[in-house]
């Protein structure tokens, strides 16, 4: 049976799994924490079924049963029982969430429902991501490991009213772990597969009777799974540490959280990214072989490279932040300050990926961003004779970010890349004195200041329905300068640049409307229209020719540096239900998302260039579900289907090799699956009367086949095959759960998929354009996670 149709097998199963009971028993209200409080408990527990969620998605502690949004949420443990360590990991449990990077750490995407934004650039993400409340601007700088986490929300569709422009597809919130006041702790250590180990705790200390204070860290080193033939050398390794401290005080009416945390990752920073023989001809293979010293490794499905090597990261990010709130009798007055700082140095090469020394690069980010927000939240129907609630508030963000890169050029670069006879000699004397550092560089900034005030309100129209209003206004500006220098010979590579760019000031007003009818109790029908968008930008990439055009007084005439605002209007329509004693819930959303001007970045084998790239329209319908039937066994699905279509894209890039634009409208958008899917199972037992028990958990993760290029040109050679990857974790605990011992597995049927290609750098000037058939050229896949065990020990006190 295919993929797909296994899928909707198992689709139409959960679906008719909501709707054949007419039955169904009382769901079980669980109260939830103040909302004073800066986080909410994971869960409450039941003795019998399912554990209700509680979340934070409008500001105030709810169950996620409740809340009229398409939520995925996960408890630390959670989390740790489907072997999901890292923000990479998390589409693994998170349907319609996806999460890759590229050969630089700072390039990371994260997405929902198909929709998302490459981090190496100054365009705005479409994914918002919030740490403890608090928005960070850079999705390359949340790549370390979770610690000490208390759990996860994944809010799909745009949260454009309560979590700002940026939310424009869905928001990802990660909420720490806060103190216990009394003496606690744990530590753990974990051996893995590619000499991976790890060491990590936490602790519990009461300052007083009204002050406690925790502290985390996190310590991990890894070799690395890829072994690179050329030099022998192993890579995909690195060394990182993690800290953080959180200090609780309750002064009466006043709750006053401060946080502070430190992150550092420090290796090689290498992703495997293999040679597709598929994608040239057989003699231009050959050829490759012949004249690159055996070229490049082109077994996709091993762990093996075949390249030189330059390479060398570090990455430091820390911030601080502190939450205050007010207990104004039932309703509560929170204001939220922080700052974070984020600067990654990673010397990425060769970027040709040959086994010839011909180019490396070194990318350099760095972001000071500050946060300032002022929340009411009102008490739960208690305004307007119970008929009413809000929460409003206030928002102020502002960030200096600094990019940088440098071309350096490799020992045969002047022998392969430069034309014979005197500019070859030139090259090789400019080689031979600078070394070839830093033949480019360029250097970006952007000031980006945000200003909004928003509202949301509850208006409970009967017991039963209620309809819900907000609205958020927000002005950005925007101001910043870009400049690249080349020399002689890498012109062709980047072209010498110098702008201000145009300042950038603009508003908008974002708003959601949602109505939501209890028919009967655990259950919950809503409907809901919203609206998000992303800021226009600038252009922030290198390449050639110059994107700007300056008359001989040095002013600007035209650019191709800037590109206009995103705008997404979104339409559900769901139901949330809890049966049999809340031993099943089941949550279904169907949905459509229109974006017009959606910033799309085309590639042209030497420069990326952002633009406007007319209207994408994303729908399709979400399914999740948890079944309980017994304290000692549950299962949980989540199926999502994705119909993705540009409705309007007559100026898409066109494939390599050929001139002018190609018309996209009716294609999909990359990373886009027609299917994902996750599963899992959770079942336990005790061992005889001593109070010692084993939980085994497994998880199966499903995605269909997709379009997986950094570029939107439908070329059939980025087309991946779909995949399914099976993890399993088997854990013994002691009495009391003071200690517990691990085993566990990920990727066990060593499955092989392409989490990304991009076209081979410099095809053309290398002769790899249109060989396999017109339009095609060079390939490069990025090589999957292998297949990895590891277990690991955990005490507590």
């Amino acid at each position: 049976m295919s993929y797909q149709a296994l899928s909707l097998r198992v689709s139409a199963f959960a679906l008719m799994t909501v709707f054949a009971s007419t039955t169904p028993a009382l769901a079980q209200d669980v109260p939830s924490s103040p909302p004073a409080s800066d986080a909410a408990p994971d869960s409450a527990k039941d003795d019998a079924g399912v554990n209700e969620i509680i979340v934070t998605a409008q500001k105030r502690s709810e169950s996620a049963q409740k809340v009229p949004i398409s939520i995925a949420a996960f408890s630390g443990e959670k989390l740790q029982q489907a072997n999901v360590v890292t923000v990479l990991d998390l589409g693994k449990v998170a349907t319609n969430f996806q999460t890759v990077r590229s050969s630089n750490t700072g390039s990371t995407r994260i997405g929902i429902r198909g929709v998302g934004s490459l981090a190496n650039t100054l365009i705005e993400p479409s994914v918002a991501v919030f740490v403890d409340g608090v928005y960070v601007p850079r999705s390359g700088s949340i790549l370390g490991a979770f610690l000490d986490m208390q759990g996860v929300e994944v809010l799909r569709g745009p949260q454009g009213t309560l979590f700002g422009r940026n939310a424009s597809v869905g928001a990802l919130s990660l909420r720490s772990a806060l103190p216990e006041n009394r003496l606690s702790g744990q530590v753990s250590g974990e051996v893995g597969s590619f000499d991976r180990y790890k060491l990590s705790g936490y602790v519990n200390l009461p300052v007083s009777e009204n002050v406690s204070a925790r502290f985390a860290g996190m310590g991990q080193w890894y070799n690395g799974p890829w072994h690179n033939r050329l030099d022998g050398k192993t890579y995909g390794g690195s060394d990182d540490m993690a800290f953080r401290g959180t200090i609780k005080a309750d002064l009466g009416n006043v709750e006053w959280i401060v946080r502070g945390d430190y992150t550092k990752l420090k290796g090689d920073g290498v992703v495997n990214f293999d040679f597709d023989p598929a994608s040239i001809s057989p003699a231009r293979l050959a050829f490759i072989r012949t004249v690159f010293n055996g070229g490049p490794d082109t077994n996709l499905n091993d762990r093996q490279m075949n390249q030189y090597m330059a390479t060398g990261l570090k990455d430091e990010n820390w911030g601080a932040s502190s939450t205050a709130s007010l207990d104004l009798g039932g309703s509560t007055l929170k204001l939220i300050n922080s700052y974070r700082r984020w600067k990654n140095d990673q010397l990425d090469g060769d970027i040709i990926y040959f086994p010839v020394s011909l180019a490396s690069r070194r990318s350099l980010f760095d972001s000071k961003s500050q946060n300032h927000e002022l929340q009411f939240i009102s008490p739960e129907r208690e305004w307007l004779g119970g008929k009413f609630d809000m929460v409003a508030g206030a928002y102020f963000f502002e960030e200096d970010f600094n990019l940088g890169e440098q071309l350096n050029m490799g020992s045969s670069f002047c022998g392969i890349l430069v034309p014979a006879g005197a500019a070859r000699t030139a090259c090789g004397t400019y080689y031979a004195a600078a070394g070839g550092v830093a033949a480019t560089n360029q250097a970006v900034f952007q000031h980006v200041r945000s200003l909004a005030f928003y509202t949301q309100g509850n208006l409970h129209l009967t017991d039963r329905l209620v309809l819900t209003l907000g609205g958020r206004w927000t002005q950005d500006k925007k101001r910043g300068t870009y400049l690249q220098q080349s020399s002689p010979f890498t012109q062709t590579l980047r072209a010498p640049e110098a702008l201000t760019f145009p300042k950038i000031a603009e508003d908008r007003f974002t708003y959601r409307i949602s109505m939501n009818y209890t028919p009967r109790d655990g259950v919950m029908l809503f409907a809901t229209h919203s609206t998000g968008y992303k800021s226009a930008g600038y252009n922030s990439g290198g390449g050639t020719p110059s994107l700007s055009v300056v008359d001989t007084n040095g002013n600007l005439v035209s650019t191709k540096r800037l590109f206009n605002r995103e705008t997404v209007k979104n339409y559900e329509v769901g139901v949330k239900s809890s049966w049999l004693d809340r031993k099943l819930t089941a949550n279904l959303t169907f949905y459509r998302m229109d974006i017009a001007g959606f910033q799309d970045r085309a590639f042209d084998g030497v420069s990326f260039i952002v633009r406007n790239a007319g209207n994408l329209r994303q729908q399709g319908f979400e399914f999740d579900t948890v079944m309980a039937p017994s304290r000692n066994l549950s299962f949980t699905a989540s199926v999502a289907y994705l119909d993705s279509k540009f409705t309007d894209f007559r100026n898409a890039s066109n494939l390599p090799g050929l001139t002018g634009t190609q018309d996209l409208t009716g294609k999909p958008n990359s990373f886009s699956p027609k299917w994902s899917g996750n599963f899992g199972a959770d079942w336990s037992g005790d061992i005889g009367s001593g109070g010692m028990r084993w939980v085994l958990n497994g998880t199966l993760s499903l995605v269909s086949d997709q379009y997986v290029g950094t570029v939107n040109d439908a070329n059939p050679q980025s087309l991946a095959d779909g995949y399914a990857l099976l993890g399993a974790r088997l854990t013994l605990y002691g009495r009391d759960d003071r200690w517990s011992v691990a085993v566990f597995g990920r990727n066990l049927a060593n499955q092989h998929y392409r989490p990304l290609s991009v076209y081979q750098p410099l095809g053309a000037a290398l002769g790899l354009n249109n060989t396999a058939f017109s339009g095609s050229t060079a390939n490069r896949v990025q090589a999957s996670e292998p297949r990895t065990w590891g277990a690991s020990a955990t005490f507590k006190f």
